[in-house]
């Protein structure tokens, strides 16, 4: 008895072409004009000028974290006021800075949309989660028990800051202080773990199939 066995086709190769993740958006107040760019695949490179010094450092970390590339520039157009008003420059940056990660993540699919990171710094330990399934939503349990200056940046921002992102990138975000007494070891920590937790639930994901609409998540929808 014989048997006949046939030969599949050699699949052909399709090749894929990855679609540019990047955005820029610009933002304007009566006395603050921002514009930030943002490559989500990028290298952690960073240039930030908000004319607050401790707030660009902590921006410059959010990209180094997260592997963004991410370029920030604040003018503050007041002529009434030497220095910025530190809460208006953080909060629109902020702002602009969530609508750029959401025009650059584009449908959501594809990625892993649920992320975690814990981010140890001296004695602190924060713990950011997210969900990128489309609701703005902070859960921040993450003030330090003292307050704190970094430099010309005042700490009790750090909620305002990642409220407002979240709100423009419509995204869960939870942060925790697991651990930490001083004020500027857990803020430093705070924009670290949630850079990373954004990264990983940014992160393309190979096994996801991109659907007809948005991936929904355990967030989203409900």
């Amino acid at each position: 008895m014989r048997c006949s066995v046939g030969t599949a086709p050699t699949p052909r190769s399709r090749a894929v072409r990855a679609v540019s993740r990047t955005a820029e958006v610009r933002r304007s107040t009566l006395t603050t004009t921002v514009v930030v760019r943002l490559a989500l695949d990028g290298r952690g490179r960073a240039s930030a000028r908000t004319g607050i010094a401790g707030f660009d450092g902590l921006l410059e970390a959010v990209a180094s974290h997260g592997r963004f590339d991410l370029d920030v520039e604040a003018v503050t157009q007041n002529p009434d006021r030497a220095e910025p008003d530190a809460h208006r420059v953080v909060v629109t940056t902020a702002g602009a800075f969530g609508e750029a990660f959401a025009r650059a993540l584009g449908p959501r699919e594809g990625v892993r949309a649920l992320g975690e990171a814990s981010v140890p710094v001296a004695g602190a330990l924060v713990r950011a989660a997210c969900d990128l399934g489309g609701r703005g939503i902070l859960e921040y349990h993450a003030a330090p028990p003292a307050w704190q200056m970094i430099g010309d940046y005042d700490v009790s921002l750090t909620p305002e800051f990642w409220q407002a992102f979240a709100a423009e990138a419509r995204v869960t975000l939870h942060l925790d202080r697991v651990r930490g007494e001083q004020g500027r070891q857990v803020t430093q920590a705070t924009y670290a773990a949630a850079a990373r937790a954004l990264a990983s639930g940014a992160e393309r994901d190979p096994r996801i199939a991109p659907a007809g609409g948005a991936r929904e998540t355990g967030g989203a929808g409900r």
